[in-house]
């Protein structure tokens, strides 16, 4: 027996990989830890109490940010040991960073706002809950890997279902969390049952694989030219692939949860929904879009047509806009009225993520490997998640004083709290998109990007425009309440909540900051812009043992 073990060669141990690959997924890894951490954080403090738990998750938030930074930019994206399931490049690095800063201050407005609504006890779960779908939102944005990309979106997703009914007082909130579960799962087996499509026609789970098929116009079963029915499938599964992802992105027509979620769920879940969801899944479709693109040469090719999925995009976007902002003048609660304005802001971003195709003199990658869709959608995001912060933040703070959502309720707010108020007002402002505050920028940002298209987007660029005449309506109907019409004289004192306070005060002014420096934004954004689009990785020819 021994000469016979003596033989066998040990030629690969179990893979383990070191520091060095794992470096670009730092912040992923501390996420992983600040969620057990969470969860041991009942045995060594008191149990009845949920502010330990949040003190972990945010410290957990802010070191996964930490580790980002320092850790910073891959010199090739796709070297890292877990690529081709994971890549770490710059557009995934830069949202991480607005995602990871953005759920701080969720934890933040939690402790401002509604920590003292939540049942003894139930802080563990809540921000084990949030982590998590923190942590799916963070891998959406650097997949290129059809399987890691529906498990990114599940785990993103799944967490998201619990957090919409984590009110266990309120009946709107089990209503909230089974609409949004329920159409969570017909999308996502849509959009899996198009995927499935995508790997039986082109036998890979790579997207660029998958993009370079394409280009070539051959299916794997058909080499050459995709036949007719190949071409229809292909169409077919990258509808599916558009519904998924548009449902996180909540874009009309797969929108009707939205409202109802939000206004069912609690004020710093609807606050995070409204960006981190959103913010993912726009990621990641910028990400399918600029691969896919990227294997045609941003033009037109046989098997597929940029200039229909562009249209497709562009259309959903300018209707999402209308609808959203349409929907929300005749909105009397300020959870369902910051819900229809994030589906119009969502079409705002769509967009500028239609801008697709290498046309005339216009160029979608623009000079050092920037991409101007990108770079647009970078710079509303980082502006959108002040904003919307900022706002949710006052009405959570308004709420924890009154008791009430409604927008009648809000008035001599002007009087009460002026420090508020005039946040409230800033943030409403930008939303809109008038100068000097942020929001101005990032609507003029995505308007030359259209423009510079030209041709049929100078459509879009009407279509942004008139919609945002019609939102100017209804967000400073909040600003008329608050300073035109009188409170009652009954009302209690204000008492405002620091935490909250400082929340609101420091979104505010970095929205009016990112307007006066809006150039070093802009360049911040251009260079993170930058998709890496690799190669297609070489076809695995599988030996056979046997023959061996």
């Amino acid at each position: 027996m021994i000469p016979m073990l003596s033989n066998l060669a040990v030629t690969h141990g179990p893979f383990i990989p070191a520091w060095s690959e794992l470096r670009f997924f730092a912040a992923e890894l501390w996420l992983i830890i600040a969620i057990a951490a969470v969860l041991l954080t009942p045995f060594f403090t008191p149990r009845k109490s949920n502010i330990p738990a949040a003190m972990v998750a945010l410290l957990g938030l802010l070191t996964a940010l930490g580790s980002l930074l320092i850790v910073g930019l891959a010199d090739d994206p796709g070297a890292n040991r877990l690529y081709p399931m994971l890549v770490a490049d710059a557009p995934a690095m830069l949202w991480k960073v607005l995602l990871l800063l953005f759920s701080s201050g969720i934890v933040l407005m939690w402790l401002g706002t509604t920590s003292s609504t939540m049942h003894e006890g139930d802080g563990p779960e809540f921000f084990v809950l949030l982590l998590g779908a923190t942590l799916g939102m963070c891998l959406m944005s650097s997949t290129t890997n059809l399987l890691m990309l529906v498990m990114a979106i599940e785990m993103a997703s799944l967490p998201s279902y619990v957090l919409a009914g984590f009110r266990k007082t309120r009946r709107l909130g089990a209503e909230a969390s089974i609409k949004y579960v329920l159409f969570g799962a017909a999308t996502s087996s849509i959009m899996i049952y198009g995927l499935s499509m995508l790997y039986g026609l082109y036998g890979s789970l790579q997207l660029e694989r998958i993009a370079e098929q394409l280009a070539l116009g051959a299916a794997a079963g058909a080499p050459g030219a995709a036949g007719a029915g190949a071409t229809a499938l292909t169409v077919v599964a990258l509808v599916g692939l558009i519904i998924g992802i548009g449902f996180k992105i909540s874009a009309v027509p797969l929108h009707f949860w939205c409202p109802d979620v939000f206004e069912g769920a609690s004020m710093e879940v609807s606050a995070f929904l409204s960006v981190a969801s959103k913010g993912a899944a726009l990621v990641l479709l910028l990400r399918v879009l600029m691969v896919i693109a990227s294997a045609l040469g941003f033009e037109n090719a046989p098997g597929i047509s940029l200039t229909l999925i562009a249209a497709t995009l562009g259309i959903m976007g300018a209707v999402s806009a209308t609808v959203g902002n349409t929907a929300a003048l005749f909105q009397e609660n300020i959870k369902r009225l910051l819900a229809y304005s994030s589906i119009a802001h969502a079409g705002y971003m769509l967009c500028a993520l239609s801008v697709l195709i290498n046309h005339g003199d216009f160029h979608v990658i623009g000079p050092g490997g920037a991409s101007l869709p990108g770079q647009a959608l970078l710079l509303y995001l980082a502006v959108y998640v002040f904003m919307n912060l900022g706002a949710f933040t006052v009405a959570g703070l308004i709420y924890r004083q009154t008791g009430s959502e409604n927008i009648p309720d809000y008035a001599g707010l002007g009087r009460r709290s002026p420090v508020l108020a005039a946040c409230m007002g800033v943030f409403m402002f930008s939303l809109v998109g008038l100068p000097p505050l942020a929001g101005f920028v990032a609507k003029v940002n995505v308007l030359w990007v259209l423009i510079q298209a030209g041709g049929w987007w100078w459509v879009l660029v009407g279509v942004i425009g008139v919609n945002t005449i019609i939102s100017l309506f209804y967000y400073v109907r909040v600003l008329k309440v608050m300073y035109l019409q009188p409170g009652p004289d009954n009302a209690p004192a204000w008492t405002p909540n620091p935490i909250g306070t400082v929340v609101a005060v420091v979104c505010a002014v970095a929205v009016l900051l990112m307007f006066f420096a809006w150039q070093p934004l802009n360049d911040l954004t251009t260079r993170y812009s930058r998709v890496y689009t690799p190669a297609p990785p070489p076809v695995m020819v599988r030996s056979d043992p046997v023959a061996r």
